[in-house]
């Protein structure tokens, strides 16, 4: 699901930019790309993309539901299912050109795309998976020390780079376990007659 989510979004951004640019669709290669090789020390980036990373994810907390199973009458099943996981992604988008004005160029790309489109749904979107209702993105502003502790643990100096917070992939427990219904004395009873 959330490779679904990102592939997504890197595909709306590449196609727009593509627009954007004037290279429709005769050039192959993408803008906005996965990052190429991760290692222990550093993400390696590719000159001349975007690229795309999943720096953090966290549940909502706002939308989680309490019941652990749920109970079907009319098949006279218990079936233990798990509430649905609501989950927000914090996607960031790292421009690395060799000029700076073309770094500078693509992420006001980033921001313009972003602001036009921050609503994605799969009645507007045939190509957003069906099992994701919608995505919606807001601006994350990063105080300087998050910024700093981000880039450390990436293992590069700063990039000029935006992060926006993508909300919401449900993840739903689809793999029930199927309890039967409990033997009461009356039915037991009454099988014995």
């Amino acid at each position: 699901m959330l490779d679904s989510a990102l592939s997504f979004l890197k595909q709306q951004l590449n196609d727009y930019l593509k627009i954007k640019t004037g290279t429709g669709e005769d050039t192959e290669d993408p803008f906005v790309k996965f990052i190429l090789d991760q290692n222990e020390t550093k993400i390696d980036l590719e000159k001349g993309k975007i690229t795309i990373l999943l720096v953090n994810l966290e549940e909502e907390q706002l939308f989680r539901a309490g019941a652990a199973s749920s109970n079907s009458i009319a098949k006279r099943t218990n079936s233990q299912t798990n509430p649905d996981l609501y989950i927000n992604l914090y996607i960031m988008f790292v421009c690395f050109f060799a000029r700076y004005e073309d770094t500078l160029k693509y992420l006001s790309s980033i921001i313009k795309f972003f602001q036009s489109h921050r609503l994605f749904e799969g009645k507007n979107h045939p190509t957003l998976n069906p099992d994701i209702e919608k995505l919606t993105l807001e601006l994350v502003n990063s105080p300087f020390s998050e910024q700093k502790d981000i880039w450390s643990l990436l293992g590069r100096p700063f990039i000029p780079s935006v992060i926006y917070k993508v909300r919401m992939v449900v993840f739903k427990d689809r793999d029930t376990l199927e309890v039967p219904p409990t033997i009461t004395e009356t039915q037991l009873i009454s099988s014995q007659l």
